[in-house]
């Protein structure tokens, strides 16, 4: 049957003064329309023509006028049914490399007779030609153009004209778009040819568009009012609106899938059979009774469940004003969304509908009520209608909502994430909404009298824009024959290999995207990403306030060896702690770039760590426990400091394991127990952080600690601390 079938004949500039933007353009738009009639399985006849190549290829100029029809390319001699390899070969075919010349009334004529060849062979009811062309510059030659325009008009061929300098207006006659190019200082050999593409509307029927509308017109998308259901909002007895429901979303798709459910050598039978304590029971087919599945459990159905008889009336029965508050998100389920209006011309109906939306907004509630489609589709949903915030270009309104059985969700309850400190400023939650309302497909009714980038003034847009399922399975399909080509091909390969195939292959629709730049700016605006590091010093602040008290003499010391020249540059063994302090401050905390801070002073601990390690597990006579408990204690407090806590717990658990180990049980109470060196935490620790810390400290060693007891006497004697500083310092 021929009655969907088209020959469709695709003609595309690609001279090289042609700008690139236009030609990708081009080339997406031709993409998309076939893998439109891929997906929705149209068995059309398509073939492409080039205009500007370096090279000429077509039947007129090779058969019948070898002086004419130059740089003209013709893809083969036929048209083909749409495939994904045909898809595959366009994207080879126009990368035909390029020239300077090329006349787009030749291009029709080499498409037309392409059209006229398919037409004797194939049986279809439309044949169109898609010109893309750029008419900013090029001289054409016009002597053939009344001849060129009959024969189209003549054979029924419908044209359509693609160029990247056409808007529109309203017509001021009977008030349609119509398509004008834009002013602007022209040569005169643009103007002559902007001049005959006009005259092609009146001449050959033609339809002129640009890059915006180009899909939507050559796949016959209509741009009219939606579909609307009429019907009654019946409040009470003596309320009843008149109301029109435009459906806003819609869970369809134009994909056409064929499903098998057994193959053919297969045989579907109907079993009664069952166990019972493992004795077969075969019940007779006339005592078995009709019956269906929800879930595991078998239901039985009984006819008198189906009554007839019961009618409901058509439209919205109210049940019932509840809080908004009380409606979960969660609760909205249905294949449709609904924008309810007053009907058109039902004025009383319109001041009922402002008055109930106004006084539902200021009460901050909603309705609950039934819905009956029709007399013929009479199952009634529960629906809940909510109001739209008044806008000064829209009437009142509500969107229908279908609910969900509250038994079909399961909700669970996580802790609030924002606090006052992190709560965003009003200006901020403006700006996120501007950005969701520039990508939504809202309704947009602004008057204007300059020239448009659209048709329609207004209209729902859902109708323009393919399913979400159809879009991304067209995507899949066309990733998977890619990459399945580009084993065999290597422009393939260097295609999927290309940093800019995502975006030019699966980026988000122009319309969408011209919208959401300017909100997606005053975001960025509004949100900074920049460090905040208050918090931090605050911190550090409180934690000196709290751990470092009023200087002593030892610290005074450490100042003034800072204002000097240090005669060491690493911690030693003989005044740990000091030597720590000291090249900390002469050298760690003047630096002002934070991680070079960071790195000197992890540098200087990594040092103390090393060199306490050494004397309280490898000493050489006696472990010094104040040497050692000065030195702990300088690093723990230096770590609130410089933020190192981590690094500080995760060695103190080794020095624990190890003092577990070697049963040091008295440098454990009399140092670490004693001066609290167990672990550290900023700001307050919390519950779980104390219940670590006081396990840390509970430890125990039993009664065969008493052995080591002898290695960790603790040094009295000034004469013995003297002789142990000269053989640590040899």
């Amino acid at each position: 049957m021929a009655f969907n079938k088209e020959n469709l004949v695709f003609v595309l500039d690609v001279r090289q003064g042609t700008p690139e933007e236009f030609k990708q353009k081009s080339i997406k738009i031709c993409a998309n329309i076939m893998k439109q009639k891929i997906c929705c399985a149209k068995k059309d006849f398509i073939s492409f023509v080039l205009v500007g190549t370096a090279e000429t290829c077509n039947e007129i100029n090779s058969n019948d006028c070898p002086e004419r029809y130059l740089n003209i390319f013709q893809y083969g001699e036929d048209l083909q049914l749409t495939s994904w390899r045909l898809l595959m070969n366009f994207y080879q075919f126009v990368n035909e490399t390029a020239g300077n010349e090329g006349k787009w009334l030749d291009a029709l004529v080499v498409a037309f007779n392409m059209l006229k060849s398919a037409s004797e062979r194939n049986k279809v009811k439309n044949s169109r030609i898609v010109l893309f062309y750029d008419f900013d510059y090029g001289h054409n030659s016009y002597d053939a153009f009344n001849e060129i325009t009959q024969s189209l008009l003549q054979y029924e061929v419908d044209l359509i004209v693609v160029s990247n300098n056409i808007a529109f207006i309203d017509n001021a006659d009977n008030n349609e778009p119509q398509a004008v190019f834009l002013t602007d200082k022209k040569s005169d050999e643009q103007l002559e040819n902007e001049k005959y593409a006009l005259r092609l509307v009146s001449h050959s029927n033609a339809k002129l568009c640009n890059c915006t509308e180009a899909f939507n017109i050559i796949v016959n998308v209509k741009s009219s009012r939606p579909w609307c259901w009429n019907s009654h909002l019946r409040i009470g007895s003596g309320i009843s609106i008149a109301v029109s429901g435009i459906i806003m979303a819609k869970n369809e798709s134009t994909i056409k899938l064929r499903m098998i459910w057994n193959d053919t050598d297969e045989e579907l039978s109907k079993e009664w059979g069952y166990f019972i304590s493992g004795n077969q029971i075969c019940p007779e087919e006339d005592s078995l009774m009709d019956g269906y599945m929800l879930g595991g459990s078998a239901i039985p159905y009984d006819e008198t469940v189906d009554d007839d008889k019961l009618k409901l009336p058509k439209g919205l029965t109210f049940m019932g004003f509840i809080p908004r508050s009380l409606v979960y998100d969660e609760y909205f389920n249905g294949q449709s969304t609904y924008l309810i209006l007053h009907q058109r011309g039902m004025k009383a109906s319109a001041k009922k509908l402002d008055a109930l939306v106004r006084v539902l907004l200021k009460r901050n509630r909603v309705i609950l009520c039934w819905k009956v489609f029709s007399d013929k589709f009479n199952k009634p949903r529960i629906v809940v209608l909510i109001p739209n915030e008044p806008q000064p270009d829209c009437p009142a309104s509500l969107n229908m909502l279908e609910m969900a059985h509250h038994a079909q969700y399961h909700f669970f309850e996580f802790p609030k994430l924002a606090t006052k400190k992190t709560e965003c400023s009003s200006d901020q939650l403006n700006a996120i909404d501007n950005l969701i309302d520039s990508m939504d497909l809202s309704l947009n009714i602004k008057e204007s009298e300059s020239p448009r980038q659209r048709q329609q003034k207004s209209h729902l847009p859902l109708n323009q824009l393919p399913h979400i399922f159809e879009h991304n399975f067209m995507d899949i399909m066309e990733r998977k024959i890619i990459c399945k080509a580009s084993e065999d091909d290597a422009m393939f390969e260097e295609m999927l290999n290309d940093k800019n195939f995502v975006e030019k292959f699966w980026k988000l629709p122009d319309r969408i995207e011209e919208q959401a730049k300017e909100a997606a700016k005053k975001v960025k605006s509004e949100f900074p990403l920049l460090i905040n590091r208050e918090w931090l010093a605050k911190v550090k602040a409180k934690m000196n306030a709290k751990y470092n008290g009023p200087p002593n003499k030892d610290d005074k010391d450490a100042d003034n060896a800072s204002l000097e020249q240090l005669d060491f540059d690493h911690v030693r063994s003989l005044s740990p702690a000091e030597d720590f302090k000291t090249l900390v401050k002469h050298y760690a905390l003047p630096i002002k770039n934070q991680t070079q801070r960071d790195i000197k002073f992890n540098h200087y601990a990594s040092q103390l760590r090393s060199v306490v390690w050494n004397l309280l597990f490898k000493p050489k006579l006696f472990i010094d426990f104040n040497k050692v408990g000065d030195a702990l204690e300088a690093y723990r407090k230096r770590c609130f400091v410089f933020n190192a806590y981590d690094d500080y717990n995760k060695w103190i658990l080794n020095v624990k394991a190890e003092i577990m180990k070697q049963r040091l049980s008295t440098f454990w109470e009399k140092v670490i127990v004693k001066k609290e060196l167990g672990l550290c935490f900023v700001a307050e620790p919390s519950s779980e952080e104390k219940r670590r810390a006081n396990e840390f400290y509970s430890l125990e060693f039993g009664e065969s600690s008493s052995s080591s007891a002898l290695a960790e006497a603790e040094m009295e004697n000034s004469s013995i601390d003297d002789l142990l500083a000269n053989i640590t310092s040899c």
